[in-house]
């Protein structure tokens, strides 16, 4: 019961909000579908790493998804946490 709540809390709190900001920041940038895609997957692929740490780490958990409500956290930078693969991603969405 408590990985389904962490995987809401990660999902809805914090994954879905990173993609829509990406594929927003991607389209205003011009750029291709296939690359809005592409960074989309490695948003999602950021998502059984960051439901492990919401579940290990409720203060964590929410203290970021506060932060990031708030504007106070940027998206980016929980990704690049959660998902140090997905830094060449973040720098692209960081420079449009």
């Amino acid at each position: 019961m408590l990985s389904g709540l962490a995987y809401f809390l990660a999902s809805t709190l914090i994954l879905q909000p990173v993609q829509a900001e990406v594929a927003d920041r991607l389209r205003q940038a011009k750029v291709a579908p296939e690359v809005v895609a592409q960074a989309q997957a490695c948003v999602s692929s950021a998502l059984p790493t960051l439901v492990q740490r919401v579940g290990d780490d409720y203060w964590w958990a929410a203290t970021t998804a506060a932060g990031v409500w708030l504007g106070l956290t940027p998206l980016e930078r929980v990704v690049a946490d959660v998902a140090p693969s997905c830094r060449g991603t973040i720098d692209t969405i960081r420079a449009s």
